[in-house]
């Protein structure tokens, strides 16, 4: 078969990535976020991942995909302490998406970004 990939199909189990959005980056436990917890910066990030525009306040119509959309998430972080899942999973849940959501983090230094891809 010699098919391209715009000729085929989507696949219900298909992985689609909607939105990107990443923290600022700064020095590691020194800059400007220095005194936020790493579950406040994500929960900053997935609330900003779901909404059209993210300056805008939660509403229905606002969100650019309804959070129990969300199947899956795949956290790349560097350096986070060893109760980390837990804090990511209230992160999750403060950002208005369902518990059901399966969340994992992956630690791989600089590629951890990457490896969440």
């Amino acid at each position: 078969l010699n098919q391209t990939m715009a000729d085929k199909s989507p696949h219900p189990r298909d992985a689609v990535i909607v939105q990107a959005i990443r923290t600022p980056l700064c020095r590691a436990r020194k800059g400007g976020l220095a005194q936020h917890p790493p579950a406040t910066l994500l929960s900053t990030v997935l609330s900003g991942v779901l909404l059209k525009d993210p300056t805008q306040p939660n509403s229905d119509d606002n969100f650019l995909l309804s959070p129990s959309a969300i199947q899956d998430i795949c956290i790349g972080n560097v350096l986070s302490p060893p109760t980390s899942a837990v804090s990511f999973r209230m992160a999750a849940l403060s950002a208005n998406i369902p518990h059901t959501t399966s969340l994992s983090t992956t630690n791989r230094q600089c590629s951890s970004g990457l490896q969440a891809v």
